[in-house]
């Protein structure tokens, strides 16, 4: 709660108490109240303090109240009031409970396909009321799509801020503002904008079934499928670049054809190619077979159980390294000039969102954690002419021991010389893997740059690949450093738990034990704990001692 906002305490109209700040945007902020009449919490939403003279901003808000007027939809936040108080205009909305598919995605990752597929359904059966009355959005983004918690359905969406809508039977009326309909201008947010949204052009529905697409291939795989730190690359990956492979992006996926042509067809770079509206988007999803994609438990690399987008994928080649993290951007861009493929413009601003997850230990050193049963002695090795049966243990060679070849080597150094995750050089590695299914270090390698990207979802599945390919991955010296790492973490600690009970069992106590001794923070503290009894409980024969080769 901001101790000098002016709004906070004041009753507005005689009706709304202001109890507390909700949110804030660029311009806007929405804030907790009450109805003191009917004693109903509501969301009331005003300019920020400072805004209310600048016409333009003004014009927009107003224009959110008569658009939100028209769209009375389940699956649409709803608008119950709307007025100007001492100058200022401000709306008023339902209250929902629950959290934003943004929170979904950076708390729990992305979730089961059948819950993505059904999240989509519900945005795409908004949209279509909103395009039926001729309303675009231009801004959907997994911020804008609320996730409201009913007691039959802890995922009923709700889609939120028409603030940059276009009531397209006005076209011709509101020439006089450029920043919303002329032809030129970026209004929308580039990680899930069309490419003819991102080239400045005047957009239709078409381009919110494309941002739509943007969203289910997030859902089902945890990343947008177009991820750069530079807003200009950003934009022209949306326009040249093709669509990655989504079950690339999470090992374990297995998708339909029918579900990743649907996903194609509104991924498609020409507006004609797309679905025309979110009402034909909404019938390709209602025709979707009864299971259109779910999560393999068997190894996602086996060949043969999913159809994928990789007749559109590029071939592996080198590339520059300057990709980054960064994709959710802002909600206004000005300008975009487009020359050669390349796209010059400045000005923008943009709410930043991790590609990788955000580690909650990004500040804990990096030490390293081996096996109890494992761990070298403290002395050096005796020599291979000893016999003395007093001799410390040796530890089990590391799988890396052994020489790379060429390809392998160039490989490894590529992912360790990228500043940001590079998908080719995955693809690259995931080829390599498959052509030699006996040598676990590809699925090492992959869920080591993972780890080292944030990406820790996905670096635990890869090293369940791993030992999925041959146990002899658990020799890895990483493995369980890292999977302890993603244990401590609330967002992953349930999977990364699983994950050390599946791979290493009892053996994982000794070095348990020992991060819980060297662990300070409380909840931390709680999940390690939490994963020591789970170890604990384990029959005594729980070795995961599994045979090599």
């Amino acid at each position: 709660m901001l101790a000098d906002d002016p709004w906070l305490g004041r009753v507005i109209d005689g009706r709304y108490r202001i109890e507390g700040v909700l949110g804030a945007g660029g311009v806007g902020v929405v804030y907790r109240a009450e109805h003191t009449g009917l004693r109903q919490p509501v969301a009331l939403k005003v300019l920020r303090h400072g805004y209310e003279d600048r016409g333009l901003l003004r014009r927009r808000f107003e224009r959110e109240a008569t658009v939100l007027s028209q769209l009375r939809h389940p699956n649409i936040v709803g608008l119950t009031d709307y007025g100007i108080s001492d100058g200022v205009p401000y709306l008023v909305m339902e209250l929902l409970a629950g959290r934003t598919l943004a929170d979904l995605l950076d708390d729990d990752g992305p979730p089961e396909p059948e819950v993505a597929i059904e999240i989509v359904r519900s945005i795409a059966r908004g949209l279509a009321f909103a395009h039926a009355r001729g309303v675009l959005h231009r801004d959907l983004k997994p911020a804008n799509v609320f996730l409201q918690a009913l007691p039959d359905d802890p995922h009923h969406v709700k889609l939120l801020d028409f603030g940059l809508a276009k009531i397209l039977a006005d076209e011709d009326d509101l020439a006089g503002e450029p920043t919303l309909t002329k032809a030129g201008t970026i209004v929308g947010t580039p990680a899930y904008m069309a490419p003819e949204q991102g080239a400045g052009q005047r957009v239709d529905a078409r381009a919110d079934v494309y941002s739509v697409g943007v969203l289910l291939f997030e859902l089902l795989t945890g990343y947008p499928p177009f991820v750069s730190e530079r807003r200009a690359e950003l934009l022209r990956l949306h326009m040249i670049a093709p669509v990655p492979d989504p079950c690339a992006l999470r090992p374990r996926l297995a998708a339909s054809e029918e579900i990743l042509g649907l996903l194609h067809k509104a991924l498609a770079k020409d507006p004609g190619d797309r679905f025309q509206d979110a009402s034909e988007l909404l019938a390709a999803l209602d025709a979707l077979p009864p299971v259109p994609a779910t999560l393999d438990a068997a190894d996602p690399e086996s060949g043969g159980h999913s159809r994928t987008l990789r007749a559109a994928a590029k071939p592996p080649q080198p590339v520059p390294s300057s990709r980054g993290r960064g994709h959710k951007a802002a909600a206004l861009v000005p300008l975009a000039l487009v020359a050669a493929g390349a796209l010059v413009y400045a000005g923008m601003s943009r709410r930043d969102t991790s590609l990788a997850a955000p580690s909650t230990t990004a500040s804990e050193p990096a030490t390293s954690t081996t096996l109890a049963t494992s761990a070298p002695s403290s002395s050096s090795p005796s020599s291979s002419s000893s016999s003395s049966s007093a001799a410390a243990p040796r530890r089990p060679p590391d799988p890396f021991d052994q020489p790379l070849d060429e390809e392998l080597r160039a490989l490894r150094e590529r992912l360790g010389a990228a500043d940001a995750l590079d998908r080719e050089a995955h693809l690259a590695t995931r080829i390599y893997q498959r052509l030699h299914p006996d040598d676990v270090r590809p699925s090492l390698l992959l869920a080591h740059d993972l780890a080292d990207r944030g990406a820790w979802g996905p670096a635990i599945e890869r090293y369940r690949v791993a030992v999925a390919r041959g146990a002899q991955a658990r020799r890895d010296p990483r493995m369980l450093e890292d999977l302890l790492r993603a244990a401590q973490m609330e967002r992953y600690a349930r999977e990364a738990a699983a994950a050390i009970a599946d791979i290493f069992g009892r053996e994982a106590i000794g070095a348990v034990e020992d991060r819980l001794a060297r662990t300070e923070n409380r909840q931390r503290r709680r999940r390690l704990r939490a994963l020591l009894a789970q170890l604990r409980a384990l029959p005594e024969g729980a070795s995961a001692e599994r045979p090599e080769g």
